[in-house]
């Protein structure tokens, strides 16, 4: 088993790779480091969006599992919003 961390500075409006496809099932941890309502983030595949991806809830973990061959994005519409990122394979 391995485990991974990964720290973003999101940046406006700018779709960011934040856990790259792998050749196995990845359990992944989502947090919203941020302790401000106003900064939201939001997960998704490729084409994410603040409209059309998933809401992290600023200072909440979110948990999603991702098959092999899927990636994860995520956007921001606010500036230097920092997500945190945990792995496990």
């Amino acid at each position: 088993m391995a485990v991974i961390t990964y720290g973003y500075d999101l940046v406006q409006n700018v779709r960011t790779l934040v856990v790259p496809a792998s050749t196995s099932v990845q359990k992944v941890c989502i947090h919203n480091h941020e302790h401000a309502t106003s900064k939201e983030v939001f997960i998704g595949n490729s084409e994410v969006t603040v409209d059309n991806g998933m809401h992290a809830v600023a200072t909440a973990t979110g948990e999603v599992q991702l098959l092999p061959g899927d990636d994860l994005y995520a956007i921001t519409a606010q500036t230097g919003v920092n997500l945190r990122i945990l792995v496990v394979r």
